[in-house]
């Protein structure tokens, strides 16, 4: 006899499917990226001259820099 009763069964169902769906997403742009490295080179310097360019305005302008970084942080999220 099964100690869960019906509503954990179906919990369990969709957390699993909620997993699956995770996973085939991140393999999809796992792929992406493999099959397209000059985009991931470009996003990586994209963000590397932010991140310069904030280190260069952090003494004279911390909320410039801090929005440079949060630009850095965002590049290829969508």
């Amino acid at each position: 006899m099964s100690t869960l009763n019906p509503s954990s069964g179906s919990i369990a169902t969709s957390g699993l499917s909620g997993a699956l769906k995770t996973f085939v997403q991140e393999a999809s742009v796992l792929v992406q990226a493999l099959l397209n490295p000059g985009k991931i080179l470009q996003e990586v310097e994209q963000m590397r001259v932010l991140l310069v360019a904030a280190n260069a305005a952090e003494a004279t302008d911390p909320v410039r820099a801090a929005a440079l970084r949060t630009r850095a942080a965002r590049i290829g999220l969508n």
